[in-house]
C-alpha cells in the first residue's frame, strides 16, 4: 500500500469517527476524501500509462526491420488505447496519398467495403490537417449521422492520430472499437498521440535504414558487376599485352639471328684466316649469349627473380664486344657508332645481364635515328666511386609525355614492334647492381641514358646473397 493510500484509509476511519458527531460536515469531509481518493487512482492511471509509453518507446527504438517495426506500432497502439481494431497507413508525399501498410483484426474484405470508406475518410483528414481526430461515441457523434455503416458495423469509439516528425508526414494510425467495448478518452488520445510521435521517428529512421539497405545491396551488385567487367577486360589486357610481346620478342630476336648468321656464313669461307675465325666465332657465340639472356631475363622480370652474377669486367673489351654486334645492323641504316672510353678498367658486373641493358637502349637508339648523319656514342668515365656510362644519340629524342613512365612495363612510343618491357627490365638490373639509371632529353636534341655502377661495392662472393 502506498503512503497516499495509507493516509487517505486513516483519514477516512477518523471521518467515520467523527461523523457519529457532526453528521453533515462529515458527510462533506468524507465526499471530499472520495474525490480525493477518485483523483489519486487517476494520477495512478496516468504513472502507469507514462510508464507503459516509455517502456514501449525503448523498445521501439531498437527495431531496424521495417516490417517487424509496423507491426510492432500496430499492436502497441491497440494495447495502449485499449481498442478493439486498427490499422496503420504509410503516406506517399510524391502521390499525395496512402497507403494500409498493416492491419489487425479486420475481417476478410472489411478494407474494400462502405467501413473502409469512412475509415479512409478520416485517415486523409487527419493527413491532410496534420491534427488528430477521437469521437467518443460514433452513434452520437453528428459528424458521422449521415452514414448508416457507423450503425450497421456498430462502431463506437474512433481514434486516429498523424504520424509526423518535425519535418516529415510518415502516415497515421486509425483505432476503434465497437458497441461492446469501452468509449475513447482524451487520455487516451494523449497517450496515443505520444506514442505516435515517437512512432513517426522509429518509422523514419527504419525507411533510411531500409533505403540505406536496398542502395547497399545496389552498390555491391554494381561492385560484383565491375569486378567482373574488371577482370574481362584484364584477361582481354593480357591477351593483346601477350600478342605484343610474342611480336616484340619476336623482332628483337631477329638481330642476333641475322649477326649470327651472317658470320657464320663468312665462317664457311676457306680463305678466312684463323684469328679472323676465331674472332666471327667468339662474336657468334657471344650474339648466342645475348639471345638465350634476352629470353631469360622476361622470365626473371616476370618472376621477379634479381639473382646476379656479378664478376669483374674489363670495361674495354665489354664496350668493343657490343660494338662489334651492333655495327653491321647500325651501318646499314647510316648510323655511326662512336665510343670513348675515359676509363676502361674493370666494373663489378653481372656481364651478361649489363649486356642486354646496353643492347635495349641501343636497339631504341637505332629505331629512334631517322637522319643519315645518326650518332649512336657510347662514353665511360670515373665519377667518384662509380663507374658512370653514357648512352647518347641525336635523335629526335623522348616524347615529354612518356618520359615520367618511361621506365615502367609496357611503355613504348613509335615503335611498330616492341615488349615495352625492355627499359624495365633495364632499369631492374641496374637497381639490382645498386645502381641507378636515368635520361636526359629534349625534343630535337636525341636522348642520353646515363648508367652508375658501383665499381666495387659488392664482391662475387657478396652477390651469391642476394635473394
Amino acid at each position: 500500500m502506498s503512503p497516499i493510500n495509507e493516509t487517505l484509509d486513516n483519514l477516512e476511519s477518523a471521518l467515520r469517527r467523527w461523523q457519529r458527531g457532526d453528521a453533515p460536515s462529515a458527510r462533506q469531509a468524507m465526499d471530499e476524501l472520495h474525490r480525493l481518493r477518485g483523483e489519486v487512482g487517476a494520477l495512478g492511471r496516468v504513472s502507469d500509462e507514462l510508464s507503459s509509453l516509455y517502456e514501449v518507446s525503448r523498445q521501439i527504438n531498437t527495431i531496424l526491420d521495417l516490417g517487424h517495426l509496423l507491426g510492432f506500432i500496430m499492436d502497441r497502439a491497440i494495447l495502449l488505447a485499449q481498442a478493439e481494431r486498427g490499422f496503420l497507413v504509410l503516406y506517399d508525399a510524391a502521390r499525395d496519398d496512402f497507403e494500409v501498410a498493416v492491419a489487425r483484426r479486420f475481417s476478410s474484405g472489411e478494407s474494400d467495403n462502405a467501413q473502409a470508406e469512412i475509415s479512409h475518410a478520416l485517415i486523409r483528414r487527419v493527413l491532410s490537417t496534420h491534427q488528430p481526430v477521437i469521437t467518443t461515441n460514433a452513434q452520437e457523434d453528428p459528424r458521422f449521422q449521415a452514414s448508416q455503416s457507423i450503425i450497421a458495423y456498430q462502431i463506437r469509439g474512433v481514434l486516429a492520430v498523424p504520424l509526423e516528425t518535425p519535418d516529415e508526414l510518415v502516415g497515421a494510425i486509425y483505432l476503434d472499437t465497437r458497441l461492446s467495448e469501452r468509449l475513447f478518452t482524451q487520455g487516451d488520445l494523449a497517450l496515443v498521440k505520444g506514442f505516435a510521435d515517437q512512432a513517426a521517428t522509429a518509422l523514419r529512421i527504419a525507411r533510411l535504414y531500409d533505403h540505406l539497405q536496398a542502395q547497399n545491396l545496389a552498390l555491391e551488385q554494381a561492385l560484383a558487376e565491375l569486378r567482373q567487367a574488371q577482370d574481362e577486360l584484364i584477361r582481354a589486357e593480357r591477351l593483346s599485352v601477350v600478342g605484343r610481346m610474342a611480336s616484340g620478342i619476336i623482332h628483337d630476336l631477329k638481330n642476333p639471328m641475322t649477326t649470327i648468321k651472317g658470320y657464320a656464313d663468312l665462317l664457311g669461307r676457306a680463305d678466312l684466316p684463323a684469328d679472323t675465325r676465331e674472332r666471327f666465332s667468339a662474336i657468334i657465340l657471344n650474339t648466342i649469349d645475348a639471345f638465350v639472356g634476352m629470353t631469360q631475363e622476361i622470365l626473371d622480370y616476370a618472376r621477379g627473380s634479381s639473382a646476379l652474377a656479378l664478376r669483374p669486367t674489363p670495361v674495354g673489351p665489354f664496350v668493343d664486344d657490343l660494338c662489334a654486334l651492333l655495327e653491321p645492323d647500325f651501318t646499314k641504316r647510316n648510323i655511326r657508332i662512336e665510343r670513348r672510353l675515359r676509363y676502361d678498367g674493370e666494373v663489378l658486373m653481372d656481364r651478361d645481364k649489363m649486356w642486354r641493358v646496353f643492347m635495349n637502349i641501343a636497339d631504341n637508339a637505332r629505331d629512334a635515328l631517322d637522319r643519315p648523319d645518326g650518332v649512336f656514342m657510347i662514353t665511360c668515365q670515373l665519377a667518384e666511386d662509380q663507374v658512370e656510362f653514357w648512352l647518347a644519340d641525336n635523335g629526335p629524342g623522348i616524347p615529354p609525355e612518356i618520359k615520367s613512365t618511361l621506365f615502367e612495363p609496357f611503355v613504348t612510343h613509335g615503335k611498330q614492334y616492341g615488349t615495352g618491357l625492355g627499359l624495365a627490365i633495364s632499369a631492374k638490373i641496374v637497381e639490382d647492381h645498386h645502381g641507378s639509371i636515368a635520361v636526359q632529353s629534349r625534343p630535337g636534341q636525341g636522348a642520353c641514358f646515363i648508367i652508375r655502377l658501383p665499381r666495387g661495392a659488392m664482391t662475387p662472393n657478396e652477390s651469391e646473397a642476394l635473394p
